[in-house]
Protein backbone atom coordinates (compact mmCIF):
# COMPACT_ATOMS: atom_id res chain seq x y z
CA UNK A 1 0.00 0.00 0.00
CA UNK A 2 1.66 3.37 -0.82
CA UNK A 3 1.24 6.54 1.92
CA UNK A 4 0.70 9.87 0.14
CA UNK A 5 3.33 11.86 0.29
CA UNK A 6 3.47 14.59 2.82
CA UNK A 7 5.43 16.85 0.46
CA UNK A 8 2.93 17.16 -2.18
CA UNK A 9 0.99 19.70 -3.51
CA UNK A 10 -2.30 19.93 -2.26
CA UNK A 11 -4.08 20.34 -5.65
CA UNK A 12 -3.59 18.74 -9.00
CA UNK A 13 -1.07 20.09 -10.94
CA UNK A 14 -2.68 21.75 -13.98
CA UNK A 15 0.38 20.56 -16.41
CA UNK A 16 0.73 16.94 -16.04
CA UNK A 17 4.34 16.08 -16.56
CA UNK A 18 5.64 12.53 -17.30
CA UNK A 19 8.38 13.41 -14.22
CA UNK A 20 5.82 14.97 -11.93
CA UNK A 21 5.71 12.04 -9.70
CA UNK A 22 8.85 11.97 -9.22
CA UNK A 23 9.30 15.38 -7.62
CA UNK A 24 7.52 17.68 -4.94
CA UNK A 25 8.52 20.96 -7.06
CA UNK A 26 6.44 22.03 -9.59
CA UNK A 27 7.25 20.93 -13.08
CA UNK A 28 6.78 24.11 -15.57
CA UNK A 29 4.73 23.08 -18.55
CA UNK A 30 6.97 21.63 -22.09
CA UNK A 31 5.74 24.01 -24.05
CA UNK A 32 3.13 26.58 -25.03
CA UNK A 33 2.07 29.93 -23.51
CA UNK A 34 1.75 30.30 -19.82
CA UNK A 35 -2.24 30.69 -18.66
CA UNK A 36 -2.61 34.15 -17.15
CA UNK A 37 0.74 35.34 -18.72
CA UNK A 38 0.37 38.95 -18.64
CA UNK A 39 2.20 42.27 -18.25
CA UNK A 40 0.93 42.62 -14.22
CA UNK A 41 3.85 40.08 -13.70
CA UNK A 42 6.71 41.49 -15.45
CA UNK A 43 9.55 42.79 -12.96
CA UNK A 44 12.64 42.77 -14.79
CA UNK A 45 16.15 43.81 -14.14
CA UNK A 46 20.00 43.51 -14.87
CA UNK A 47 23.27 44.78 -14.39
CA UNK A 48 25.58 46.16 -17.11
CA UNK A 49 28.63 47.63 -17.22
CA UNK A 50 29.02 51.31 -18.01
CA UNK A 51 29.61 51.01 -22.31
CA UNK A 52 28.11 52.44 -25.37
CA UNK A 53 27.12 48.67 -25.98
CA UNK A 54 24.98 48.94 -23.25
CA UNK A 55 22.21 50.47 -24.68
CA UNK A 56 21.74 48.25 -27.42
CA UNK A 57 21.57 44.95 -24.81
CA UNK A 58 19.41 46.95 -22.65
CA UNK A 59 16.70 47.65 -25.95
CA UNK A 60 17.26 43.85 -26.69
CA UNK A 61 16.32 43.00 -23.34
CA UNK A 62 13.04 45.44 -22.66
CA UNK A 63 12.08 44.57 -26.15
CA UNK A 64 11.88 40.77 -25.49
CA UNK A 65 10.95 41.38 -21.83
CA UNK A 66 7.32 43.55 -22.94
CA UNK A 67 6.75 40.76 -26.51
CA UNK A 68 6.56 38.13 -23.68
CA UNK A 69 4.47 39.70 -21.52
CA UNK A 70 2.09 41.07 -24.25
CA UNK A 71 2.77 44.96 -23.69
CA UNK A 72 3.66 45.39 -26.87
CA UNK A 73 2.11 48.89 -27.26
CA UNK A 74 4.68 49.97 -24.77
CA UNK A 75 7.55 49.03 -27.11
CA UNK A 76 9.06 51.82 -28.96
CA UNK A 77 8.64 54.12 -26.48
CA UNK A 78 10.08 51.51 -23.45
CA UNK A 79 13.02 50.65 -25.43
CA UNK A 80 14.03 54.49 -26.71
CA UNK A 81 13.26 55.53 -22.75
CA UNK A 82 15.99 52.25 -21.11
CA UNK A 83 18.39 53.28 -24.24
CA UNK A 84 17.84 57.35 -23.48
CA UNK A 85 18.64 56.42 -20.08
CA UNK A 86 21.42 54.17 -20.21
CA UNK A 87 23.64 56.50 -22.29
CA UNK A 88 23.35 59.52 -20.64
CA UNK A 89 24.08 57.29 -17.10
CA UNK A 90 26.75 56.21 -18.88
CA UNK A 91 28.17 59.71 -19.47
CA UNK A 92 27.86 60.77 -16.21
CA UNK A 93 29.50 57.70 -14.98
CA UNK A 94 31.55 56.01 -17.76
CA UNK A 95 33.20 53.80 -15.38
CA UNK A 96 31.35 51.74 -13.51
CA UNK A 97 28.42 49.46 -14.03
CA UNK A 98 24.38 50.62 -14.58
CA UNK A 99 21.55 49.00 -13.23
CA UNK A 100 18.63 48.83 -15.08
CA UNK A 101 15.12 47.58 -13.68
CA UNK A 102 11.33 47.56 -15.76
CA UNK A 103 8.44 46.83 -14.22
CA UNK A 104 5.29 47.02 -14.78
CA UNK A 105 2.13 47.38 -12.36
CA UNK A 106 -1.34 49.51 -12.16
CA UNK A 107 -1.43 50.20 -15.82
CA UNK A 108 2.10 51.45 -16.16
CA UNK A 109 5.59 50.55 -17.02
CA UNK A 110 8.33 51.84 -14.77
CA UNK A 111 12.02 52.08 -15.92
CA UNK A 112 14.64 53.05 -13.99
CA UNK A 113 18.72 53.09 -14.72
CA UNK A 114 21.07 53.26 -11.31
CA UNK A 115 24.38 54.59 -11.76
CA UNK A 116 26.99 55.19 -9.22
CA UNK A 117 27.50 58.93 -9.51
CA UNK A 118 27.24 60.28 -6.23
CA UNK A 119 25.86 63.48 -5.16
CA UNK A 120 27.94 66.77 -5.11
CA UNK A 121 27.97 68.88 -1.52
CA UNK A 122 28.53 71.70 -2.89
CA UNK A 123 24.98 73.31 -4.53
CA UNK A 124 26.82 75.22 -7.72
CA UNK A 125 28.04 72.07 -8.65
CA UNK A 126 25.74 70.14 -7.91
CA UNK A 127 22.95 72.38 -9.83
CA UNK A 128 25.54 72.18 -12.98
CA UNK A 129 25.56 68.15 -12.46
CA UNK A 130 21.97 68.32 -12.75
CA UNK A 131 21.53 70.32 -15.38
CA UNK A 132 24.44 68.70 -16.96
CA UNK A 133 22.87 65.14 -16.72
CA UNK A 134 18.99 66.96 -17.91
CA UNK A 135 20.58 68.32 -20.97
CA UNK A 136 21.54 64.84 -22.18
CA UNK A 137 17.91 63.95 -21.48
CA UNK A 138 16.02 65.98 -23.66
CA UNK A 139 14.91 63.60 -26.17
CA UNK A 140 13.90 61.46 -23.35
CA UNK A 141 12.14 63.70 -21.43
CA UNK A 142 9.92 64.99 -24.99
CA UNK A 143 9.35 61.20 -25.83
CA UNK A 144 7.70 60.24 -22.04
CA UNK A 145 6.06 63.70 -22.11
CA UNK A 146 4.61 62.51 -26.17
CA UNK A 147 3.49 59.42 -24.36
CA UNK A 148 1.71 61.07 -21.30
CA UNK A 149 4.35 59.60 -18.73
CA UNK A 150 6.46 61.11 -15.74
CA UNK A 151 9.97 61.50 -15.17
CA UNK A 152 12.52 62.41 -13.00
CA UNK A 153 15.79 61.82 -10.91
CA UNK A 154 17.58 62.26 -7.61
CA UNK A 155 19.74 60.30 -5.10
CA UNK A 156 19.75 56.31 -5.30
CA UNK A 157 18.09 54.61 -2.53
CA UNK A 158 20.54 51.53 -3.40
CA UNK A 159 23.79 50.83 -0.55
CA UNK A 160 26.51 52.96 -2.36
CA UNK A 161 24.87 55.82 -3.19
CA UNK A 162 24.44 57.20 -7.37
CA UNK A 163 22.06 58.55 -9.03
CA UNK A 164 18.52 57.25 -10.25
CA UNK A 165 16.76 58.41 -12.85
CA UNK A 166 13.45 56.83 -13.94
CA UNK A 167 10.28 57.20 -16.40
CA UNK A 168 6.89 55.86 -15.75
CA UNK A 169 4.87 55.12 -19.19
CA UNK A 170 1.36 54.71 -18.53
CA UNK A 171 -0.33 51.98 -20.96
CA UNK A 172 -2.27 53.60 -23.41
CA UNK A 173 -4.47 50.70 -23.86
CA UNK A 174 -5.74 51.38 -20.67
CA UNK A 175 -6.16 55.16 -20.75
CA UNK A 176 -9.23 57.33 -21.46
CA UNK A 177 -8.93 59.08 -24.77
CA UNK A 178 -7.64 62.00 -24.65
CA UNK A 179 -7.91 64.99 -26.95
CA UNK A 180 -4.09 65.13 -29.21
CA UNK A 181 -2.16 67.67 -28.13
CA UNK A 182 -2.36 71.23 -30.33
Amino acid sequence: MLTPNPYSHPHPHPHPHPYASASACPVAPDSGPRPGLDGAELSCSMTLPASPRSAGIARQAVRAALRAYALDPLEPTAVQAASELLGSAWRMDPYGELYLSVRYRDDALRVIVYDGHPGHAHPRLAALCEARRRSTLRVFSALVRDHGGDWGLGPSREPGGGTRTWATLPHRAHQPDRPPNG
